[in-house]
């Protein structure tokens, strides 16, 4: 088997513009919540008050404001990272998590199984081992080839490891 190996990080420009949608948010919010002198009624279901409605804006402006702090971090992790999932002949090497810097090598024979799903059209491969397993998300590969390549590796190596 060739060696396969590809970047493993968060898309920068995805994370920029989710940024700047959320920091919008925040501010559009957040102004709500400062000018607001009205209740709320949500799907005609929950009624706030005026003070209510004030903390549900500060509320969600608050929210907005979170994703931009996490998401800032993801920009700039995208931009500098180094990670990369490599296959060999013989282990699987990917960072710890998502958004570790160590590394995990696993060999090939601890592999037990691989499947795919998804999540919200979000496609994951979780790579079953003896001890646990590991999970691959395809958003955080340069693209869906990528993806498909690591996932027809694993099966080739799983049924050769059997």
């Amino acid at each position: 088997m060739a060696i396969i190996e590809h970047p493993y990080k968060p898309r920068p420009w995805t994370m920029l513009l989710a940024s700047a949608f959320f920091a919008g948010v925040a501010a559009v919010m957040a102004h709500a919540a400062m000018t607001n002198d009205r209740g709320l009624i949500l799907n005609g279901i929950i009624r706030l008050s005026p003070q209510g409605a004030t903390n549900f804006y500060w509320c969600i402006a608050g929210l907005g404001a979170a994703f931009v702090v996490v998401g800032l971090p993801l920009f700039v992790m995208g931009l500098t990272s180094k990670a990369c999932i490599r296959l060999t002949a013989t282990e699987l090497s990917m960072p710890r998590s998502a958004f570790s810097r160590t590394t995990r090598v696993v060999s090939l024979a601890q592999i037990q199984g691989t499947d795919v799903h998804a999540v919200n059209g979000q496609r994951f491969l979780t790579v079953l081992l003896a001890d646990g397993e590991v999970s691959i998300a395809q958003s955080m590969l340069p693209n869906a080839a990528a993806f498909e390549e690591i996932c027809a590796a694993l099966r080739t190596a799983g049924r050769a490891a059997a």
